[in-house]
């Protein structure tokens, strides 16, 4: 049975498990060690059991743990060139873990395939992932300023979405960032925010996705409330129930306190 787990979900760090019982990979490694080791320890997951670890991009939010990390149990690491030459530029790389640039073509691990899609993030070369287990299939999709054609064909054949939806539109207006980050946060190379997410939600809905989680909510600029109430008022107006066409989550700050099994 297929498991997936946030061990960290905000602008302050970011990690998903996906796997089964017996082993799986990680998706990013951010906030620190001693987070990561509690957030398994939490759902019972070994640190030997992670197979992999795969980087979505290089900011700090989704690294800040890993040469830590992986250095400690040579872990290999997977991502896309740029962001290889981000994590190399910023010393995150030091030799004490394996990596490889991810081709096209995806990689298998035990009995996982991932492969990646492209987001539009001001970072290197960012990108999503998809993980193939034998039967069932799991999209991970943050930091993206826009949606585009590729990434829905790629997560409308998921079963389970993380899907960011990183601010209230108002809080980020009246919040207290400087006029240019929130213009920063509001392009096509920044984050979606909630109203995004929830449009997204809908065309997944449409293409036979049932199960999601929102993820990457920014700490000043969102509410878990209201993301869940955006995206879920924009798929009760399709007709669709909650509990019997979908299921809907929030990701904590935090580590869940147990797997989503499916």
């Amino acid at each position: 049975m297929a498991r997936f787990c946030t061990l960290c979900s905000s602008s302050g760090g970011n990690a998903s498990y996906v796997g089964t019982a017996a082993e799986g990979v990680l998706i990013d490694a951010g906030w620190n060690n001693k987070q990561l080791l509690l957030g398994l320890e939490n759902v019972g997951i070994s640190p030997d059991s992670i197979k992999a670890i795969f980087i979505t991009h290089e900011h700090k939010d989704h690294v800040s743990a890993l040469k830590v990390f992986a250095g400690a149990r040579n872990i290999p690491v997977y991502a896309t060139g740029g962001t290889l030459s981000g994590l190399l530029n910023e010393g995150i790389i030091n030799g004490k873990f394996p990596y490889e640039k991810i081709m096209p073509e995806g990689v298998t691990i035990g009995n996982m395939h991932i492969s990646y899609f492209p987001t539009s993030h001001d970072a290197k070369e960012s990108c999503g992932y998809k993980i193939e287990l034998p039967d069932r299939s799991v999209g991970i999709c943050t930091d993206t300023g826009k949606m585009t054609g590729e990434i829905l064909r790629t997560l409308g054949s998921c079963d389970l979405v993380l899907l960011e939806s990183n601010y209230d539109e108002q809080l980020l207006d009246f919040g207290p960032y400087p006029p240019y980050l929130k213009a920063r946060i509001r392009s096509e190379i920044g984050h979606m925010s909630n109203p995004l997410c929830a449009d997204t939600a809908r065309e997944l809905l449409s293409m036979g996705v049932r199960r999601f989680v929102l993820g990457h909510l920014s700490r000043e600029n969102n509410h878990p409330e209201r993301a869940f109430a955006c995206t879920n008022s924009a798929l009760k107006h399709m007709g669709a129930q909650r509990g019997v066409d979908y299921l809907l989550d929030v990701a904590p700050v935090g580590a869940m306190d147990k797997f989503i099994t499916f």
